[in-house]
């Protein structure tokens, strides 16, 4: 799988929101991963900003489709 797709993004959401399903309900939780991951990806120090706008795109849907799912 490649880091950052959509499916990798999928994947951690769920990962996340198991993993503390005992503090946060799901959506708290992908929030949560959510904000961490864009403010990573906002501070990361990657000089193509095209591939930040990519893995920020690839977030976004991925919050989407976990969160309808």
């Amino acid at each position: 799988m490649e880091q950052f797709s959509v499916p990798f993004f999928e994947e951690n959401f769920r990962a996340y929101a198991e993993q503390n399903e005992d503090v946060f309900n799901k959506q708290q939780a992908m929030n949560s991963y959510y904000v961490s991951m864009v403010s990573t990806l906002v501070n990361d120090n990657i000089n193509k900003n095209s591939e930040v706008v990519k893995r920020i795109r690839n977030l976004n849907t991925a919050y989407q489709n976990v969160r309808s799912s």
